[in-house]
């Protein structure tokens, strides 16, 4: 992933982050996932927010939950939910 701004479907972000769709979609929902809207109200993720996520889902235990929250108080400005 780059962090330019590329922006992927949910397709492409659960295939990147090795999860169902449907994950992707509660992780949106949860602000663990920047998110746009196109035009027709289709679910685009910032690419940049799905590479943070794959960071974060690789720490030990005890540090992931702290990491989710520091993305979600982040995140929660540019959701377009």
């Amino acid at each position: 992933m780059v962090g330019d701004g590329t922006q992927l479907r949910t397709s492409e972000a659960a295939t990147a982050l090795n999860v169902s769709a449907s994950t992707v979609i509660a992780w949106c929902r949860d602000g663990l996932l920047r998110t746009t809207r196109t035009a027709g109200g289709h679910r685009r993720i910032v690419a940049g927010s799905v590479d943070d996520l794959a960071r974060v889902l690789a720490l030990p235990d005890g540090e992931r939950e702290p990491a989710m929250e520091a993305l979600r108080r982040r995140n929660r400005g540019d959701q377009a939910e």
